[in-house]
């Protein structure tokens, strides 16, 4: 293996002082957690909705669409 550069050396070092010495992800005990607003996630879900299940239909039920419209022409 080749032998790290001087600058790729400094940048390690570098980098080992100044993560820090805990696991970050981990919360206090004494801090109580926020609370959750779940009608932001109410309100995301219908506005998705009212766009994604009209878009399914169309692209799911065309093909029942088309074949209602070929048997009242008889195709």
């Amino acid at each position: 293996m080749t032998r790290p550069t001087p600058r790729m050396s400094f940048l390690s070092s570098a980098s080992k002082y100044l993560t820090e010495p805990h696991p970050f992800s981990r919360r206090p005990i004494t801090t109580a957690p926020h609370a959750v607003d779940y009608m932001v996630y109410a309100r995301r879900v219908g506005r998705t909705g009212t766009f994604v299940f009209p878009i399914a239909a169309i692209i799911l039920g065309w093909p029942l669409a088309a074949e209602k419209l070929g048997r009242r022409t008889g195709m």
